[in-house]
């Protein structure tokens, strides 16, 4: 699978704009290009294979590694690629065992949820996820409820359009908070297609010092 995206980042106050090329073998691999929205030149490069990802920072001349569950911990501490690439297919994706949800109907929509029937759980420590579908097994929400970092992680998935007979999701927009900052990611997925030959190149330069991912956008 390979498609073009365009990303809109708000930390706090701040803002910031993107493009890059994504590329995905199912179950193995997530590749991707990122340069700034006004700017020609790659800044970053990043692979996620099986258990290990890798960030080529190529504006800092940096190399960071790590697994991959440092990388998708902001999901939950026993996620994997598989959720990730889940996230770009609009397919669901439980990070919790199947028995702790409960099923039912809630505007036309049917709802995975741990919470019950809470359409938005108040208390501060219940941890826990809630899942929506607009149908055909694709989900139009999902809210990740981690009480230990009070944080919520909320997700929705609009524009979905056939490709090769098959739906995806046009627009994944991600809402949480993270160090006192309200974050929000909105992706727009442009010219996806699943066919033909790819390649993900990726080579560290041996002059580039290298690092853990833990520390990845630190000073």
């Amino acid at each position: 699978m390979e498609a073009k995206f365009n990303a809109d980042i708000r930390v706090g106050d701040e803002r910031f704009s993107a493009k890059g090329r994504l590329r995905m073998r199912n179950d193995s691999l997530i590749w991707l290009s990122i340069k700034p929205d006004i700017a020609i030149i790659e800044v970053f490069r990043i692979i996620i294979v099986n258990d290990t990802a890798q960030v080529l920072d190529l504006l800092n001349k940096k190399y960071y590694s790590g697994s991959v569950r440092q990388a998708t911990s902001w999901l939950g501490p026993e996620s994997s690629l598989a959720e990730l690439q889940n996230i770009i297919w609009g397919y669901p994706f439980l990070i919790y065992p199947k028995e702790n949800f409960s099923s039912y109907l809630a505007d036309k929509e049917a709802v995975l949820s741990t919470f019950g029937s809470l359409e938005e759980p108040s208390l501060p420590n219940i941890d826990g996820q809630r899942l929506r579908f607009f149908g055909l097994g694709r989900l139009s929400q999902s809210l990740i409820v981690r009480a230990a970092e009070q944080q919520r992680i909320r997700m929705e998935f609009t524009g979905y359009h056939p490709i090769e007979k098959q739906l995806w999701p046009g627009k994944i927009e991600i809402s949480t908070r993270a160090n006192a900052k309200d974050i929000r990611i909105s992706l727009d997925m442009q010219r996806m297609q699943l066919q033909g030959p790819l390649d993900f190149p990726f080579t560290v330069p041996d002059a580039y010092p290298r690092f853990n991912l833990s520390q990845f956008g630190g000073k």
